[in-house]
């Protein structure tokens, strides 16, 4: 990955968060912001308007790599993920604020919490994420592209 490209432009061109709708809207600092606007076809069942978790777990996702991404300046894969469930995610877009609590030479560790459109929380997480691999230069190591 390039250093010096910017961390909303890179993550908005992630097929996998473009397909959700997932948004980044900030990225500076170890501190990440992004949304996504609700559609049917983000819920978990057909009779009822609540999000599937997956979506809500991979806006969490997304924007916690952000965060650390734009502390580092480089690809920062996912090592693990807590989430926690708090409410029903429910309405028309769900919210996600992301902040490196640490950031150091092997892990980095975020916070991120997401909402609904009417500020409810509906999800606390705690994501660690890998900022450097064992060759010092990337955490995907010699993989093309990286």
């Amino acid at each position: 990955m390039d250093a010096d490209r910017d961390a909303t432009e890179l993550f908005d061109g992630i097929p996998f968060a473009e397909d959700l709708g997932i948004e980044l809207t900030r990225a500076a600092d170890g501190r990440a912001e992004g949304r996504l606007d609700l559609a049917e076809r983000h819920t978990s069942n057909e009779r009822t308007a609540v999000v599937h978790g997956g979506v809500t777990y991979s806006l969490a996702d997304t924007v916690g790599g952000a965060a650390v991404y734009s502390a580092v300046g480089s690809s920062t894969p996912t090592v693990d993920m807590r989430i926690d469930y708090l409410a029903p995610a429910t309405g028309e877009e769900l919210r996600a604020e992301a902040e490196a609590l640490r950031v150091g030479n092997a892990l980095a560790t975020v916070d991120v919490t997401v909402t609904d459109g009417s500020g409810t929380t509906v999800a606390e997480c705690r994501g660690v994420y890998k900022t450097g691999g064992g060759d010092g230069e990337s955490a995907w190591g010699d993989r093309p592209g990286a």
